[in-house]
């Protein structure tokens, strides 16, 4: 995703690897693949702070190990997204515009602090 080495700031995905590679959702995302979805790329990511000291300083949740409750948030989503599209009720547009969706929905909720993160430390969970 493009996090320079020694900046501090680590890579994060919105719609997280574990769940990218789920294969309850492989038909899903292998059909996004075809219209140009990369997982890895910049649309689905966004840098947070790699130590306490720098969330501290930006007042972003911090990304050094796990975030268990934030995946699970955005996996019920994606969960609702692949339903309606293995029942067939998404064109590709709106396919596409549901995961911009899901990837809006994870960065507005980073940049203001909606999810859950470690009081002690400022790690998201």
């Amino acid at each position: 995703m493009g996090a320079r080495s020694g900046d501090g700031m680590a890579n994060h995905h919105l719609i997280p690897e574990e769940v990218l590679k789920n294969p309850q959702y492989a038909r899903m995302f292998d059909k996004l693949k075809t219209m140009g979805f990369d997982g890895d790329a910049a649309s689905n990511g966004i840098f947070l702070p790699g130590s306490k000291t720098l969330t501290e300083r930006i007042d972003l949740p911090g990304h050094w190990s796990n975030h268990g409750q934030y995946t699970n948030v955005i996996e019920s989503k994606v969960t609702k997204l692949n339903d309606l599209f293995e029942a067939g009720k998404l064109s590709d547009t709106q396919l596409v515009l549901g995961v911009g969706k899901i990837q809006n929905f994870a960065r507005s909720g980073l940049e203001s602090n909606k999810f859950v993160v470690d009081a002690i430390t400022g790690r998201l969970l």
